[in-house]
């Protein structure tokens, strides 16, 4: 097996693979509820955005867990910009416990008003859609995302964010081929194993800022550009949002004393992935996987010179789940 075909099985392995039935749903879903939001109250803007928008969502760690839709609900600066924290979001839960009572064809199972900026909704299959109300200040470019942790307002722009990343991954690309946004979810698989306490928009931010502006001309060379220099970008909180430069995207690690923890751990992989691409280029592709096991180790099995690939999470439709969708 090649390093390039060891990487691509583990995407096999991590990747939630959606058939046309499975994407006609959730689209069918939040499209329905942004129709019903809409009525219910006085938006500006709503969209999609997150990584299943961004197309670097991975799959979820335990087979029963959900993964997320992320809907973007933008309210008039006019109207609610003086608002607090606690009022958007009651106002926001309200609407959506009216929609989930009066219209059990949406289908919605359960609300979860305890997540940091969203509000969960349940459909009793293996995705949610998380509802995340702001306030537009100006449309398209800057909007407020209210924290309920912190109880303090960020000020960006998801839609500047998924721009980025799709200019980003086009620039990535070697002949036909595209490797930013499936090293992104590797990089997602890394995290969720070694450095769950490592945030997926600032590994995302990362991976465009180290690797988005030059041809990748296979995984191992990215993933080992990406190791090689990150230690400059995370030495200390200096990473700006595009959207808004006064928002420092890494001081959480600061606030979370992580820091070193995460310094600490990548340059252990620099190292690994520097022995790893050297042994790719004297053609010991064996004993490169053996090498690039050891970071992505949580994702496949090496044995006798094959890759043991984990089956995928049950269909949304199975075991007599949203049969009537």
């Amino acid at each position: 097996m090649s390093v390039e075909g060891y990487f691509k099985d583990v995407l096999e392995e991590i990747s939630i693979k959606l058939e046309d039935k499975e994407r006609e749903l959730i689209q069918n879903k939040h499209n329905s509820l942004r129709e019903k939001l809409n009525e219910y109250l006085d938006i500006r803007d709503d969209f999609l955005t997150g990584s299943y928008a961004r197309a670097t969502l991975i799959k979820p760690k335990n087979s029963d867990d959900k993964f997320d839709v992320d809907l973007f609900i933008a309210f008039s600066k006019d109207d609610y910009a003086e608002k607090k924290l606690e009022e958007l979001r009651e106002i926001t839960i309200k609407a959506l416990r009216k929609i989930k009572d009066r219209y059990s064809e949406l289908g919605i199972t359960a609300i979860n008003e305890n997540q940091r900026r969203s509000i969960g909704l349940e459909f009793g299959s293996n995705f949610q859609i998380d509802v995340v109300p702001s306030i537009e200040i100006e449309k398209d470019v800057n909007y407020k995302i209210f924290d309920k942790i912190s109880l303090k307002p960020v000020k960006s722009n998801p839609k500047l964010h998924n721009e980025r990343l799709k200019e980003a991954n086009e620039k990535s690309g070697s002949g036909t081929v595209k490797r930013l946004v499936p090293i992104i979810k590797l990089l997602k698989s890394w995290k969720r194993e070694k450095c769950d306490y490592l945030k997926s928009f600032h590994l995302e931010m990362l991976a465009i800022k180290i690797l988005g502006n030059t041809s990748i001309q296979s995984f191992s060379q990215g993933i080992a550009k990406f190791f090689s220099n990150i230690e400059q970008y995370i030495q200390e909180a200096c990473l700006k949002d595009p959207a808004n430069e006064e928002n420092i995207i890494d001081e959480y690690l600061d606030e979370d004393d992580n820091r070193d923890k995460i310094l600490s751990l990548t340059e252990k992989e620099k190292k690994i992935s520097e022995r790893a691409l050297e042994l790719e280029k004297e053609e010991e592709e064996e004993k490169a996987i053996k090498e690039w096991i050891k970071i992505f180790g949580g994702t496949g099995t090496y044995k006798d010179g094959s890759i043991i690939i984990k089956s995928n999470p049950p269909k949304l439709w199975q075991n007599g789940i949203n049969k009537n969708f």
